[in-house]
């Protein structure tokens, strides 16, 4: 099994385009490394690399490393996002179905068509009645392509669908709809009912008398599968994709494919495994990285057994294009949240500043060579050694930077993998609300074609009795859909006739006062509905929603008799939807501060998780987000109330016919997804810490050669950001500077004694002699041993980092004495401007080491000098 997980991983990383650019890279150096390290023992220069390549060594496998593991993370996301979707989607919308098929089989017109049915009272005109109630029914759930009425022996009494040429049926359905204790029967299957379809889902049950003693029929509502996954797979998979999303049965073979040609339907496909992330997997000759995702579930309805899959052949798995993911992000922020310890673990973090005192540590090697060699070598020598010198700190430089590359893409891509993932649920948000929504466009028409309703309303004086007819109807309604906390029925007038809930009881006999009755009293078809606007309403306690209307209106005449109106239980429903698309933790729980609102055009908060965008207050943290184009989605990053956040946002497309091109209702709404990436003071105070550490910063200078006659050496060091430096025959080496004793009652700036080479030496902190506000401590410090005449005269300077050894001629030092007038008062002795390796001109300061020296006496009582 280790073998081949090994394998495994060797073929994921040998398609990882980026890894191996970067491993490319990686081994040149190496080899490289392995010239250099022959050189410099044959050379005998003093620069051991052995200990720098190891480590270099450990910090690049380490990267590489979590790059392939963030890399195959990455595509797993999105191919699992892909899989969650194709499965739950469809699961909710045929949870609807599992409602309508319980709610249709009550229709009076259906009752009493089958009661005439088996009195011999049926006539054409009867039929013809029946088939276009049963189209205005598919004109408004379009996701049905076919309704089929049976009697008890299964001979088809009414359908719809005209080329479906089917008289009886033998199906098993039959029976089971007539004789089943669940609200419903499901099946997907062939069945002789649709003869020409290999596969059919059908929704099925009895209907019996009013008293329910009787069955008298079964019903059967047949889903539009094919034409509602090419829907989902539209919305999911963009033209330029290489992933395939399927459908899967409980056999594991393919029911939908968005693309047919290259997954075909009826093909049985390997799955992962509960537990299991990905799979890598052969089809058709061709290797797969694929994702199998089982359904959540929606209210407690598990669906046919069906599962989400998503695969992407391997070639193309991990094309990713971050720089064009993460475009037009603030680079400022982007930057801060690549510090987050939210996302990162200490080790990741740590990798650039590993490998920065990698090469701190180098250089100071490097740096001292040059030191021995200015010391020690002969001329030739000591131009091939410091050439040498050279290739190996430039070397260093290359490999450090090669991680910080390879880090930065690491970095980046588990902060574009939250963007997107915001993105993905904002996505996820607005489409449920859409197609949620769209069922409520479809109720309140469909509930408008009532036949009580209609014949009732027709007289303008409606009886007592009449009205608490309709008031059982609309309780009824109410009690199987609870998605609605209140149901009107009005008079064309636009008064109040009966209420479902019995709390706005207050309200009957009352007229409306509200815009959308101007509205509903100018539907002129069927199809057509009005909305109010996310508003509050005396109809739902004062509280804002949305309320849709139908006309009510004459069968014979078509004129307006009155209205419906439904009032969307919106706070519990609306909060439900984006509690359910919430971003959790492994364990299911929400994540940690993360929260989603449902946004309008106007910026008003139509729902929210958070107590900080209350339901009508004004959403401005990223108001940019909430006016994108239609159907659209986008992410950025956000600091809001300390966090840095992935905000993920997607406007509103509708779905199928509601709020199409077609559509006269216009409502913009924008979902967004806030999902932490860090603690803004955490990741100020990581970055903080990353700039007090002040790395040695040596590059050996390329006026080295040729010295001229009056020319001398400097060694340099940094200050904080001021650059110094003394000659280089002063200098003996660099060290760490560890088991430094501090020595009682000594001025500020008088670190301790150190043991070097069996000698006892002063140690002095070059900041504090010089009263600069730099603070340096010995962990973070360099010591640089010295001697004031290259003699016994030792003693130890502790420094911010080290700095370039130039080759710096007599005339280009300008005394202090002739810029102060007063020499004497300065450790410093002079000025010069010296043009350094990467050609930028920086101003350097002469220190002088007679007077450092003069400094490391602990019982002077001199005052301190300043530059």
């Amino acid at each position: 099994m280790e073998k081949q997980n090994i394998a495994t991983k060797i073929r994921l990383e040998q398609s990882m385009m980026g890894l191996n650019y970067y491993k490319s890279e990686i081994n040149h150096l190496q080899s490289l490394w392995d010239n250099l390290s022959l050189l410099a023992q044959l050379s005998g220069t003093g620069t051991d690399m052995t200990e720098t390549r190891k480590s270099f060594t450990s910090v690049s496998d380490n990267v590489l490393s979590d790059l392939s593991r963030e890399t195959l993370n990455k595509t797993v996301n999105r191919l699992s996002s892909k899989a969650y979707v194709v499965i739950n989607l469809i699961i909710r919308n045929l949870f609807e179905r599992t409602a309508d098929i319980g709610f249709l089989s009550t229709d009076d017109d259906v009752r009493e068509f089958l009661q005439k049915y088996y009195s011999d009272e049926i006539t054409d005109q009867d039929n013809d009645h029946l088939k276009v109630r049963f189209h205005e029914y598919i004109k408004k759930y379009s996701v049905y392509s076919n309704i089929l009425l049976l009697d008890t022996s299964g001979n088809v009494l009414v359908q719809l669908d005209k080329s479906n040429l089917v008289s009886t049926s033998k199906d098993d359905l039959i029976f089971e709809a007539l004789n089943t204790k669940q609200p419903y029967v499901e099946v997907y299957r062939h069945s002789d009912l649709i003869p020409n379809s290999e596969r059919s889902l059908i929704y099925a049950y009895r209907v019996t008398s009013l008293e329910g003693n009787k069955n008298l029929g079964v019903l059967c509502l047949c889903f539009h599968f094919e034409n509602e996954m090419q829907g989902i797979f539209k919305h999911l998979i963009k033209p330029n994709e290489w992933v395939t999303g399927i459908m899967l049965d409980l056999e594991d073979q393919v029911i939908a494919s968005s693309d047919p040609y290259q997954i075909p339907i009826g093909a049985k496909l390997e799955v992962s495994k509960v537990g299991e992330d990905w799979i890598l997997t052969r089809f058709a000759g061709r290797e797969y990285l694929a994702v199998t995702r089982q359904t959540q579930g929606y209210q407690g309805y598990m669906g046919p057994g069906w599962k989400g899959h998503a695969m992407i052949p391997l070639e193309y798995a991990f094309d990713h294009d971050l720089a064009s993911e993460i475009n037009g992000l603030d680079r400022d922020l982007l930057a801060k949240v690549m510090r987050s310890p939210l996302l990162f673990s200490n080790s990741l973090l740590d990798i650039p500043k590993q490998a920065a005192t990698i090469q701190s540590k180098l250089n100071q090697s490097v740096w001292n060579g040059n030191i021995w060699e200015t010391r020690n070598s002969a001329s030739e020598n000591n131009n091939f050694s410091k050439m040498l010198l050279w290739e190996i700190s430039s070397s260093g430089f290359k490999t450090q930077n090669v991680i910080e590359r390879t880090v930065a893409e690491l970095y980046q891509t588990v902060v574009s993998v939250m963007l997107q993932s915001s993105s993905f649920f904002a996505f996820l948000a607005v489409d449920i609300m859409d197609r949620n929504l769209y069922e409520r466009a479809n109720d309140c028409r469909w509930w408008a074609l009532t036949s009580t309703f209609r014949k009732t309303l027709l007289s303008p004086k409606v009886a007592k009795s009449e009205i608490q007819i309709i008031e059982r109807i609309i309780i009824y309604i109410n009690s199987l859909y609870t998605v609605y906390d209140n149901i009107l029925v009005f008079d064309r007038n636009g008064k109040i006739l009966a209420v479902s809930n019995a709390d706005y009881r207050e309200f009957v006999d009352t007229q409306i006062e509200a815009d959308w009755l101007s509205r509903t009293k100018n539907i002129r078809t069927s199809q057509e509905y009005v909305v109010s606007k996310f508003e509050p309403s005396p109809y739902y306690k004062g509280k804002p929603t949305y309320i849709y209307c139908a006309a009510i209106r004459s069968e014979e005449s078509g004129s307006m008799v009155g209205g419906i109106g439904i009032v969307f239980d919106s706070e519990p429903q609306f909060r439900a939807m984006l509690n359910d698309i919430s971003p959790r933790r492994p364990d299911g729980k929400m994540i940690k501060d993360s929260f989603t609102l449902f946004v309008d055009g106007s910026f008003k908060v139509v729902s929210s998780t958070t107590e900080d965008f209350p339901i009508g207050s004004e959403f401005n943290v990223i108001p940019h987000l909430c006016k994108l184009e239609k159907g659209s989605n986008a992410f950025d990053i956000a600091l809001y109330k300390g966090l840095y956040y992935a905000v993920g946002a997607c406007s509103s497309e509708g779905y199928r016919e509601y709020k199409d091109v077609n559509d006269q209702y216009k409502n913009e709404i924008t979902a967004l997804i806030f999902i932490p990436l860090g603690n803004a003071a955490e990741v100020d105070a990581l970055l903080e810490a990353d700039r007090a550490i002040q790395h040695n910063q040596f590059k050996p200078s390329s006026n080295n050669n040729n010295l001229a006659i009056d020319s001398t050496e400097y060694a340099t060091f940094y200050i904080g950001d001021d650059w110094m430096g003394v000659p280089a025959r002063n200098v003996l080496e660099a060290v760490e500077p560890i088991n430094i004793r501090p020595v009682p009652s000594s001025p500020p700036y008088y670190v301790g004694l150190y043991e070097y080479n069996k000698q006892v030496i002063s140690v002095i902190n070059l900041p504090k002699l010089l009263n600069s506000e730099v603070p340096l401590s010995t962990d973070k410090a360099q010591l640089i041993i010295m001697t004031c005449d290259e003699g016994n005269n030792k003693f130890g300077l502790l420094v911010s980092a080290l700095g370039e050894i130039p080759t710096i001629s007599k005339n280009q030092v300008e005394p202090l004495n002739i810029i102060f007038g007063n020499e004497t008062t300065y450790v410093a002795t002079g000025i010069a401007k010296i043009q350094t390796s990467d050609g930028k001109g920086k101003m350097l300061t002469v220190l002088s080491t007679v007077k450092m020296h003069a400094r490391t006496n602990p019982s002077t009582d001199a005052l301190l000098v300043t530059i």
